[in-house]
């Protein structure tokens, strides 16, 4: 039979006979294609596929299929050659004419086909080879979407991330080869679970972790409480829900939800937001955990069958081993990204991460202090203190005259004796074996120092040994510290206990009312007459002693606070023989040593010194201005005036009568006094001349040394504790306001970047100086009612760059603090731009 002709042309050669794997120009450079080539009957459709591998380095564009065929895929790079006109001829570069151009569109992609192709071509049909890739990202979003705890911004974020993503993939492959791709990440991502099991699974698990962490919260809140109430037994039962309730959320979150992690850690908004919320929900465990170690250690101090230093000692251990947990939530906490929370949680969160980041550093300091309350309850042997009581109303250095004191002996934690002696202080002076004189404004009360006024200077560590040298040599017998209580604390121990009575004069003691009863009661003539005139304080002691001992649980908490407030206002001062506890002691801030300050900070504190005033300074109000002019050569020139207004009535008594004050501004060491006016001084008839025998106090010479004497004002200028001081007189009648003024020179310039020894003016000029930076401590002097004001004024073309402290603002040239109340130690800074 006949062959039928061949009619089929070589795609090489163009002619018929043979193809193109006979074609005898296989091996040789193919012809060029003319420009505008012939037309053929049965045109065919050439493609280049590009560099393949394996390929004869002869003929790079040519893919034999038998040999190829099995990693077609694998080895094609799409690298294409250049444009040719030939319209038989394919480039994968090119787009032909019905093809949409890809760019982004602001309308959802979701739910829409990544190509749009002309909806009159019958080659491809919208919509259809994107159904796969739809579900997959949309379902993912939907997941996401489910999540109660995600805000709604950041479900919205989340739906931009997979629009934009989906977009991306739209713009670079076609959509086989993104078929392909999306393919691939769902069998990586989800290949483990089934889709459809693990959403609802997923679903499940953050409905737990969201209902077992708010229980958690809740439990931890209700302990608190509890524990705030002094409910041990219930804050034990609460705090260990809490514990249960967060391990339960924790595990479901890091067992059952390990996929929803790994997908959100892919989008860094999301996963900041979960990162942030599994760290708050890790914190809330190691609080709840942390607290349980502190109510175990509070329930063993609740154990009245063993020593108190043995209660001390358990609670000491509980909060050593709560510590690890405390500093593990603190680490958590500041981990949180605070733009993760919803807004109205941001500011709470803040304060919240502040004040326990603040409770853990005192619980720290607490453990710390353990060994020294130890030692300071007698856990180490036999310990013997001298407590004095100070009336602010008539104003010491320390806090106010030493109406009376005690003898407190204990060992163990157990008192062995309180004695407080019915005469007050005044019981020494007859046993008194040392005359000594006194330092100089006290010669108006009487020719010798004597225990009463052994509290002169304004760092009590000074006083307190000047106290026990006095002690000593009234009874040859010596104490292992002294505890200064001014009066007012009674009245905030009151406020907790609740009143005293007493049956015997008729008396009930309240928070209202103690100071003033108790001192009519002492100054009364009866009192006066029995020679015992502190003998109400004597009788009622055991009486406080016992309500504090035996405080109700629930008022134990608002106790330790008001005892903490005490001694951070310094209204109870504490010195230690042991230096080590002394040490402490200080690092606390409960020694009432005057504070070391750097050599370029100013520093400021005024003591006032009631003299033959009587109990007068219960009605003065005081207002300390402080003003600091920085000049262009960078001195400091520092204004200081003290307003002192009685509001009293000479119908009062003892509290109307004048206020005679010896007033002392310590200031920084070698400031140089340039003018001093305001000041009246008592009668020189009214001072007493030392008394016969008396020598010069060895102690005296050496904390006050006398620099030299304002010959216009008479103010004294002497040096110590590290400071300078200007000492001068100012009486106050009731109803009427004085002022005294202090001005002077700092000992130091403003620091500078290039050295101290070229004027400020030459590094403005020169552009080298450009900022400056001050820093005032004003330090609170105990029992004084006083307020305090400043302004910082700088040279100019400065104004504030920077600065921090209480009620300080930004004004024109310098800054402001606003008028407040000293009742603790405070610090401003500021630093200046030029």
């Amino acid at each position: 039979m006949r062959k039928r002709p061949q009619v089929r042309a070589c795609t090489i050669c163009n002619q018929v006979g043979h193809n193109r794997s006979r074609c005898p120009k296989q091996n040789s450079e193919p012809a060029p294609i003319a420009t505008n080539p012939a037309p053929v009957s049965n045109p065919v459709l050439h493609f280049f596929v590009h560099h393949v591998n394996h390929s004869p380095a002869s003929s790079p564009h040519i893919l034999d299929l038998a040999e190829s065929k099995q990693n077609i895929f694998a080895n094609i790079q799409s690298v294409a050659p250049s444009a040719h006109a030939n319209s038989a001829f394919h480039f994968h570069h090119n787009q032909t004419t019905n093809v949409a151009p890809t760019t982004l569109s602001k309308t959802p992609l979701i739910g829409r086909p990544l190509y749009q192709k002309n909806p009159t071509s019958k080659s491809i049909k919208p919509k259809r080879e994107f159904l796969f890739f739809q579900k997959i990202f949309g379902g993912i979003n939907n997941f996401f979407t489910a999540l109660a705890e995600i805000p709604a911004r950041v479900r919205s974020a989340v739906e931009n991330f997979f629009d934009n993503l989906y977009r991306y993939f739209a713009q670079v492959f076609p959509w086989k080869k993104l078929a392909f791709a999306v393919t691939a990440l769902a069998v990586i991502l989800i290949a483990p679970f089934q889709a459809n099991s693990y959403y609802r699974q997923a679903r499940i698990a953050v409905g737990d972790i969201s209902s077992n962490s708010t229980a958690g919260f809740m439990a931890l809140q209700a302990s608190t409480v509890s524990l705030m109430h002094g409910d041990i037994s219930g804050a034990d039962t609460t705090i260990g829900n809490a514990v249960d309730k967060f391990a339960s959320a924790i595990d479901t979150m890091q067992n059952q939800s390990k996929i929803l992690q790994s997908i959100v850690a892919l989008v860094p908004i999301i996963g900041d937001a979960v990162t942030s919320r599994q760290k708050i929900l890790l914190a809330g465990q190691e609080i709840a955990l942390g607290n349980s170690y502190l109510i175990h250690g509070l329930s063993a101090a609740q154990n009245a069958s063993t020593t108190l230093t043995a209660r001390l000692s358990s609670l000491s251990a509980n909060l050593q081993s709560a510590i690890p947990n405390y500093a593990e939530a603190s680490k958590n906490l500041n981990a949180v990204k605070t733009d993760t929370l919803p807004a109205s949680y941001r500011q709470p969160f803040e304060d919240f991460r502040a004040i326990f980041s603040a409770l853990n550093n005192d619980l720290r300091n607490l453990t710390d202090l353990s060994d020294s309350l130890q030692d300071i309850f007698g856990g180490e042997g036999f310990r013997r203190y001298l407590l004095v009581f100070q009336n602010p109303a008539e104003l010491r250095p320390t806090g106010g005259f030493i109406g009376s004191f005690a003898v407190l002996d204990i060992r163990d934690g157990a008192i062995e004796k309180f004695e407080i002696p019915p005469g007050g202080p005044y019981a020494l002076q007859g046993q008194l074996s040392e005359n000594v004189e006194p330092p100089t404004p006290l010669l108006l009360l009487r020719p010798r120092w004597e225990f009463q006024d052994a509290n002169w200077f304004p760092d009590f560590p000074a006083s307190a040994e000047k106290l026990m040298r006095f002690y000593r040599k009234s009874r040859a017998v010596t104490v292992d510290g002294v505890i200064a209580i001014n009066a007012n604390v009674l009245e905030k121990l009151l406020a907790v206990t609740g009143p005293m009575s007493d049956t015997a004069r008729g008396l009930t003691l309240s928070a209202d009312n103690a100071i003033a009863t108790i001192q009519q009661t002492v100054e009364s003539p009866e009192a006066r007459a029995t020679k015992k005139p502190k003998q109400i304080i004597t009788d009622l002691a055991p009486q406080f002693l016992g309500s504090i001992k035996n405080i109700p649980p629930a008022k134990l908490l608002p106790l330790l606070t008001e005892l903490q407030k005490s001694l951070t206002e310094k209204d109870i001062q504490a010195y230690f023989v042991n230096s080590d506890t002394e040490t402490k002691i200080k690092n606390f801030g409960w020694g009432g040593n005057i504070l070391p300050t750097n050599a370029n900070q100013d520093y400021l504190m005024v003591i006032n010194t009631n003299i033959q005033g009587q109990k007068s300074d219960a009605r003065i109000k005081q207002i300390i201005s402080h003003e600091a002019m920085i000049d262009a050569d960078g001195s400091i020139v520092d204004t200081v005036i003290i307003t002192r207004t009685h509001t009293g009535n000479t119908w009062e008594g003892m509290y109307g009568t004048h206020n005679v004050d010896y007033i002392r501004l310590y200031v920084p060491e070698g400031s140089e006094l340039i003018e001093a006016s305001g000041f009246t001084w008592p009668d020189d008839a009214s001072f007493h001349s030392p008394a016969v025998g008396v020598t010069k106090d060895s102690d005296l010479a050496v904390a006050e040394a006398e620099v030299a004497i304002d010959n216009r004002t008479g103010t004294r200028v002497t040096n110590e504790f590290g400071k300078t001081a200007f000492g001068n007189w100012i009486i106050t009648e009731p109803g009427q306001t004085t002022q005294v003024q202090f001005i002077y020179r700092l000992p130091f310039k403003i620091s500078t970047a290039n050295g101290a020894d070229k004027k400020w003016t030459d590094f403005v000029l020169t552009g080298a100086q450009k900022s400056f930076s001050y820093q005032l401590v004003a330090e609170r002097q105990s029992g004084c009612d006083s307020s305090i004001e400043s302004q910082i004024i700088f040279p100019d073309d400065f104004s504030p760059d920077w600065y921090g402290g209480s009620e300080i603002k930004s004004a024109a040239n310098g800054v402001t603090i606003a008028n407040q109340p000293l009742v603790k130690n405070q610090i401003w800074s500021v630093v200046a731009k030029n």
